[in-house]
């Protein structure tokens, strides 16, 4: 993505704010996918139907439309590498040979799935790559602590989204033999920008990882 800038820019800097909590968010154990959009229009928790409550969660799971949500299994050994800057110059190309920042790669992340049905569940989880591949898929990542993170709504507070994925691919089995037990790669590569939005949410009366 190239680098977005205001032209012209703002009168002055804009502040940065102080903070005293600090927001990390745990090892990501599950996710949940859904479409980015239904009939046009984008998939959302609004209020009432809030983020936090399992009740919104359990009448998007019964969907019979595009509105539907699905939840992975466990999956293992989550890592996730940061989009590098995009470059340009550098040498004689450029003022002093100092590169120019022109914008940002995307971001990779890759997980295991271990010791799961093929059948029943890596083809239904394949069949989303061709929904990632037409640009219609997100994802809600659900850590350790049972908290989710989604896009929220920089308008509006108790709007959440799913997250934009693309490159989304689930790899064939991989025979663990004696020592590990088999295997499925899992993949896929957020935008440039994608967590600038990216909020923790606690659920007030759930634990997605056991009881989605």
């Amino acid at each position: 993505m190239a680098l977005t800038c205001t032209c012209p820019a703002n009168t002055s800097l804009t502040t940065i704010p102080s903070f005293t909590c600090s927001e990390s968010f745990g090892q990501i154990q599950k996710v949940a996918f859904q479409r980015l959009t239904a009939s046009g229009t984008k998939n959302a928790f609004i209020s009432p139907a809030t983020i936090d409550l399992k009740a919104s969660w359990t009448a998007l799971f019964s969907a019979a439309d595009s509105t539907k949500i699905v939840v992975s299994p466990y999956i293992e050994a989550p890592t996730q590498e940061a989009g590098a800057a995009r470059t340009f110059g550098g040498g004689n190309e450029t003022l002093g040979g100092m590169q120019r920042i022109i914008g940002s790669e995307p971001s990779s992340f890759t997980a295991v799935l271990r010791g799961v049905p093929q059948s029943s569940v890596i083809i239904p989880l394949k069949e989303l790559m061709c929904e990632a591949d037409a640009g219609n898929l997100g994802v809600y990542l659900f850590d350790e602590n049972g908290f989710v993170e989604a896009i929220q709504d920089p308008s509006v507070a108790t709007t959440f989204y799913p997250i934009p994925i693309r490159a989304f691919f689930v790899g064939d089995k991989v025979h663990g033999g004696l020592e590990a037990p088999d295997n499925n790669t899992i993949s896929w590569q957020f935008a440039p920008n994608y967590s600038d939005h990216l909020k923790i949410v606690k659920p007030t009366d759930f634990n997605p990882l056991t009881d989605f």
